[in-house]
C-alpha cells in the first residue's frame, strides 16, 4: 500500500487486478452489461488512485475497494436514470403522454439507428465522451476528472463527436427536428 501511495503504478497496477477481479463478479448480478461493469471499474479505479495516499491507513482495504465500488455503481444508477427520465420527460412533451403513432415509432427506431451508426464510425475517445455526455448525462468537467484530461479535450471531443454525428444524419435525410433532438439533451 505505501509503494501505491508514493505512486508506484505497477504496485498499483497490480492491486488493480487483483481487486478488479473481485469486483467484476457482484458488479454483473447488478449491471445490463459489460462495458457497464468496465466503466464502473475503471471509474472505481480512478477514484482509488486519486485517493492513494489513504491507502496505508486502511485497515481492511477490500471494504474500502468495495465501498468505492458501490458509490461508484449507485453514481452510475443514477445517471442513467435521470437521462432515462430526462429522454422519457422530452418524448412526453414532444408527441404528448401514450400519443405516438406507430409511425412515428418507427420514424425514431430509425432515427435511432441512424444514431447509433453515427457513433459507431466515431474514433473510440470520441465516442466514449458523446455516450457519457448524451447518455449518461456527465458534464464536461465530470468526464475530464474521469478521463482525466483537460476539460477543453473534453469539449473539443464532445463538439467534432455532434458534428460528425449531425452530418452524417443530414446525409442520411434527417432535418432540423432530428437536430433539435441530438442537441437537446445535454
Amino acid at each position: 500500500m505505501h509503494l501505491i501511495a508514493d505512486g508506484d503504478e505497477k504496485a498499483f497496477f497490480e492491486f488493480y487486478n487483483r481487486h478488479s477481479s473481485l469486483l467484476r463478479p457482484f458488479l454483473l448480478q447488478y449491471t445490463r452489461t459489460e462495458t457497464d461493469v468496465e466503466d464502473i471499474i475503471q471509474e472505481t479505479f480512478i477514484k482509488i488512485w486519486m485517493h492513494r495516499d489513504q491507502l496505508p491507513g486502511i485497515e481492511n482495504v477490500r471494504a474500502w475497494v468495495c465501498r468505492i465500488a458501490s458509490r461508484v455503481y449507485l453514481d452510475h444508477l443514477d445517471r442513467e436514470l435521470r437521462a432515462r427520465d430526462r429522454k422519457e420527460t422530452a418524448g412526453r412533451d414532444w408527441y404528448g403522454a401514450g400519443q405516438v403513432s406507430s409511425e412515428e415509432r418507427t420514424r425514431l427506431k430509425e432515427i435511432n439507428i441512424s444514431i447509433r451508426s453515427a457513433l459507431d464510425g466515431l474514433p473510440e475517445t470520441k465516442k466514449k465522451v458523446f455516450r457519457l455526455n448524451r447518455e449518461l448525462g456527465m458534464k464536461p468537467a465530470e468526464i475530464a476528472e474521469l478521463l482525466d484530461v483537460p476539460v477543453g479535450t473534453v469539449k473539443n471531443q464532445l463538439s467534432a463527436a455532434l458534428r460528425e454525428v449531425r452530418d452524417r444524419l443530414v446525409a442520411s435525410g434527417y432535418g432540423p427536428m432530428v437536430m433539435w433532438i441530438l442537441f437537446s439533451f445535454s
